[in-house]
């Protein structure tokens, strides 16, 4: 693993190395610079610089290395040539630079190598992380379709049972069969149907999740805005809020063939109303509003709907 520090610091280790080397050359050896010694010691801060630090640190530790040498070595041996002896006291520092050179070019390139490779295993790793998201998102949703078509399975047989019961002549099984549908679509039991008469608002039936609710709104916030302006509230809408505090979470008016108000969906929990759960919703109170003789409005259905006290929270 390659050593990442600051230049200082690699300078201070550097003289160190340079220093130790000193004393002991001149505490006890000739302090001639290692002359008769070979290999020289001084390679030894070259090459580590070099292997250590790269090409930059290599070549200051040669440069050091050769002023050391050409200040203290003692190579002359009497008359021997001139030239020879410039070259025997060149040639050490000569290999120091260019080993300093050679081992820092290896050094960078195999620090550019790790680099590189670090990169492609931090790479790698995002690459696995996404495709475990991926893994895992395709998973959900695989398992979202399972139910979603055992949900859609069943909710077709169910429908078709409230629809035959809806047919019947028992009034029971009649509401029971609106009361069915109306779950089916809004997702939940949780839910109570208002009947409107005049100006009274009259809870009729509700679902079997439901527990708690008022069963006369004639005199609420909720009937008031009704009869004001039909229209669907949720408390999602700030406007809404304070109309549904402590009623539901999502209102929808049953309009009749004559655009009267007929009727009132409460739905009391729902963990999230999209536009098109709130499409379905509103197709049911359509035809339901188009079903005058459900609602009462002609003499012989009356009597149905006078539900009892135990069929509404």
């Amino acid at each position: 693993m390659l050593k990442r520090q600051p230049i200082l610091l690699q300078g201070a280790e550097m003289l160190v190395l340079f220093a130790i080397l000193i004393a002991i050359d001149h505490g006890l050896s000739h302090g001639d610079a290692y002359t008769g010694l070979n290999p020289n010691p001084y390679w030894l801060p070259v090459l580590v610089m070099a292997i250590a630090y790269g090409t930059g640190m290599g070549l200051v530790a040669g440069a050091i290395a050769s002023a050391i040498w050409l200040c203290q070595a003692n190579i002359w041996s009497g008359s021997a040539d001139h030239l020879e002896q410039q070259l025997r006291l060149s040639i050490q520092p000569m290999l120091w630079m260019v080993a300093a050179l050679v081992v820092g070019e290896v050094t960078a390139s195999r620090r550019n190598r790790i680099a590189d490779q670090k990169r492609q295993h931090q790479a790698m790793l995002r690459d696995r992380e996404k495709l475990a998201k991926v893994m895992a998102r395709l998973a959900d949703t695989n398992r979202r379709l399972q139910v979603r078509i055992a949900t859609e399975q069943r909710t077709v047989v169910e429908a078709i049972a409230a629809g035959l019961d809806l047919s019947g002549s028992d009034s029971e099984h009649q509401i029971d069969a609106v009361a069915r549908m109306i779950a089916l679509v809004a997702r939940t039991e949780d839910f109570t149907f208002y009947d409107v008469r005049g100006s009274q608002v009259v809870a009729r039936f509700c679902g079997r999740a439901t527990s708690g609710q008022a069963r006369d709104l004639t005199r609420s916030m909720l009937a008031e805005a009704m009869f004001a302006k039909p229209r669907v509230l949720q408390n999602d809408d700030p406007a809404d809020q304070a109309i549904l505090a402590q009623v539901g979470a999502i209102a929808l008016p049953i309009m009749g063939a004559r655009d009267q108000l007929v009727g009132i969906i409460i739905i009391h929990n729902v963990s999230r109303v999209t536009a098109a759960y709130r499409a379905q919703l509103l197709q049911v109170t359509d035809l339901l509003g188009k079903s005058c003789a459900l609602f009462g409005r002609e003499p012989a259905f009356h009597a149905k709907w006078q539900m009892p006290e135990e069929k509404v929270a």
